[in-house]
């Protein structure tokens, strides 16, 4: 689940999956643990987490209840004040920090979230310490460390990156209120950068004909 916020939180709800094994062990010992958030300027969102009661295995995902454009949101940090902007990523959301050449592309595993920008650089902080113990070179090592110094500098306001979210199916969002909204950037994402994105998602052209139903 994203982090709390009680503000926004508008109904919860618990549920045992029956006659579904869980991926991993088999068993069926799925619980599905969620709740309904209704945030400003973007609508209702849905969030759900799986958990495994025998092995501890565990997925989470989040859905937009509301009909929503394909968007790319560009947001600037460079002030801690940043740090408490709400985010919303679905599964079928892609994150860019171009300054640091990070990308983040949905994949058959990929997971929601509701959080904030704090929140998001925190994972993939984990992500880049993950990836430097597994570094062969210096080079790699050193390269890690730089992501990393420069992500907690942005978040202080001694240094400035781009988060950037893109969803061709409109479910993701970067949701900053009062004065800073001056500083994101919003675009409708059209044609064949479109196209290209729904391809990129797994199970995308199924996405697509399920919404169309759905209008």
């Amino acid at each position: 689940m994203g982090e709390e916020d009680e503000d926004f939180v508008k109904e919860r709800f618990t549920m045992k999956l029956k006659d579904q094994p869980c991926p991993v062990c088999g068993s069926e010992s799925l619980v599905v643990y969620g709740r309904i958030d209704e945030i400003p300027h973007f609508g209702e969102v849905m969030e759900q987490f799986i958990y495994c009661e025998s092995c501890g295995y565990r997925h989470s995902d989040v859905m937009c209840l509301e009909d929503k454009p394909p968007r790319e949101y560009r947001y600037k940090v460079n002030a801690p004040e940043d740090k408490s902007v709400r985010v919303v990523r679905s599964p079928t959301g892609f994150i860019e920090i171009p300054e640091l050449g990070i990308e983040v592309t949905p994949g058959p595993a990929a997971e929601g979230f509701v959080s904030n920008v704090e929140g998001l650089l925190n994972r993939i902080r984990d992500n880049v310490i993950t990836a430097a113990g597994w570094a062969e070179t210096e080079e790699e090592r050193k390269r890690a460390e730089e992501i990393l110094e420069r992500i907690d500098k942005a978040l202080e306001g001694e240094d400035e990156i781009t988060v950037v979210i893109k969803d061709p199916f409109g479910h993701s969002a970067i949701l900053p209120e009062g004065e800073l909204e001056e500083k994101l950037e919003v675009r409708e994402l059209k044609g064949e950068e479109l196209k290209e994105l729904k391809s990129l998602v797994p199970g995308g052209v199924e996405l697509e004909e399920d919404r169309s139903g759905e209008s």
